[in-house]
């Protein structure tokens, strides 16, 4: 709601958003009544959501979040690293960098906010969907209605920029 609030409605708008980003994009289209919503590397729902992170429901994985953990440890979780497509050194120390704008009290109401989704309120018209085949943390065989990106991995859009920019303009651009 608060996000809503910065947006101008009495104007055409789109909403686009990645990964969490784009929960946030589809539970603002119904405040905002945008022409088109884009999310990438994101998901629509809890059918969507692959059964590790359905089954962090009621366990609330975010107590577990300290400081310590987000600043110090990150480099050495390979699985995580992995899991969210951080393939090379660049894309690892732009990962860290994302997470050390984030003290942890936030990155545990934002874990907690992801498990416990449910999805946006109704269907959303003019919603695109954009997703790699090679995402690890959302894989694409849950997806459905998705415009892939051969090989894109969760962090694609760093990755696969201009890949992923020329999908949002094809998206912005339809009717």
């Amino acid at each position: 709601r608060a996000l809503a609030t910065k947006v101008d409605v009495s104007r055409p708008h789109a909403l686009v958003g990645v990964s969490m980003g784009g929960m946030v994009a589809q539970e603002m289209a119904a405040l905002t009544k945008p022409s088109k919503v884009v999310i990438i590397s994101s998901w629509k729902g809890r059918a969507e959501m692959p059964w590790n992170i359905k089954a962090m429901r009621g366990w609330h994985p975010e107590r577990f979040v300290r400081d310590v953990v987000v600043r110090r440890l990150f480099p050495y979780f390979r699985l995580l690293r992995w899991t969210l497509g951080l393939e090379d050194r660049a894309s690892q120390e732009i990962g860290q960098a994302m997470l050390n704008t984030f003290p942890a009290r936030d990155l545990r109401v934002m874990i907690d906010a992801i498990v416990h989704w449910d999805g946006p309120p109704a269907p959303i018209p003019g919603l695109v969907h954009i997703h790699g085949d090679k995402d690890r943390l959302m894989p694409i065989s849950l997806i459905r209605g998705a415009r892939v990106i051969h090989g894109g991995t969760h962090f694609m859009v760093y990755a696969k920029g201009k890949e992923v920019s020329a999908a949002v303009m094809d998206a912005l651009r339809e009717g």
